[in-house]
């Protein structure tokens, strides 16, 4: 089970235990285990999270509104895919959505 602390998610059972498999830092999340270190693997920007490497940049992989993430381009547009609480991260209750379901796709699992 993972969980989040400071900029990095690790994969404990408790906060803050566990070895870091990636962070996040201004809206990028990347693989390394320092925060703002590592590859990037994709960016959240205005409720949309994509694959490039900088801010804004990249093919859009899904969108949360309201709690839903969905898988269209546009903010509340497409499929919904599941709700925010489905891809919950321990630690990141207090975090945006987009960074939580961000989180979740590239360093737990995939889900589009």
């Amino acid at each position: 089970m993972a969980n989040y602390k400071d900029g990095k998610v690790r994969n404990g059972s408790s906060i803050g235990s566990g070895s870091t498999i990636g962070n996040i830092k201004d809206g990028r999340v990347r693989d390394g285990s320092s925060v703002g270190s590592g590859r990037i693997l994709g960016n959240i920007k205005d409720g949309r999270v994509r694959d490039g490497s900088s801010i804004g940049s990249g093919k859009v992989l899904f969108n949360v509104k309201d709690g839903k993430v969905r898988d269209g381009s546009s903010l509340g547009s497409g499929r919904i895919i599941g709700k925010v609480d489905d891809f919950m991260i321990k630690g990141m209750e207090k975090r945006p959505d987009a960074e939580i379901v961000a989180a979740y796709h590239f360093l737990i699992k995939n889900i589009v």
